[in-house]
């Protein structure tokens, strides 16, 4: 009579192969870059963007603190986190945590079209997006933006087309508000971000 202890070694073996030959889902080496935020020339406060992958699945993350004055004393934090499959937006979630409010955002695609579901200061917005996205806010701290492509803000959920009004600048205009981002070798270096009240500026650190 054969012993269960015989098939053991074998049982071991058949478990390593199918571990060696399973895909991999675990996370890569992640890249980090880093941001000053500066308004009239004066730092305001720092944003951290992360890029990594897990899976079929890239991940986009951007992190910013700020505080400024402006009729009173004005503290946010931004956190947004994009996730990208071939190449194409499926989800994002922005959550905006003030002392003047709570607000969130989120975006992704249903199969057929992006449900939004936009709130921020003053802001609400419902309005699906048909047409696949290729670029975010979090998409642009690592890779140079393609004029004449689809653009969404992951806080509005709103779309617009890229403009590149000269080699290695871009800009995308948003409730009005136009922002500006330049790049040196494919590598973003500024953005410019149009505001009613005041132009913030993010300037990349060493």
């Amino acid at each position: 009579m054969c012993s269960s202890a015989k098939f053991l070694p074998w049982i071991l073996i058949l478990g390593l192969a199918v571990c060696l030959t399973t895909p991999s889902f675990s996370q890569q080496k992640t890249e980090t870059v880093k941001f000053e935020i500066s308004v009239l020339g004066m730092k305001i406060g720092d944003l951290d963007a992360k890029k990594y992958q897990v899976g079929d699945t890239v991940h986009y993350t951007a992190e910013s603190k700020v505080r400024f004055w402006f009729f009173g004393s004005v503290d946010v934090e931004v956190f947004t986190h994009s996730k990208y499959v071939n190449g194409y937006l499926v989800k994002s979630l922005s959550r905006s945590n003030t002392n003047r409010g709570d607000f969130a955002s989120t975006v992704y695609w249903d199969g057929k079209k992006y449900v939004v579901n936009a709130k921020s200061y003053k802001f609400e917005n419902t309005e699906p997006v048909t047409e696949r996205v290729k670029w975010s806010s979090t998409r642009t701290f690592f890779e140079e933006l393609k004029g004449g492509e689809t653009f969404i803000s992951e806080v509005f959920g709103l779309t617009t087309k890229i403009d590149n009004p000269e080699p290695n600048v871009h800009s995308t205009t948003i409730e009005g508000n136009t922002n500006e981002y330049l790049y040196q070798s494919g590598k973003l270096q500024k953005v410019t971000l149009e505001h009613s009240v005041k132009n913030f500026q993010y300037k990349r650190l060493p």
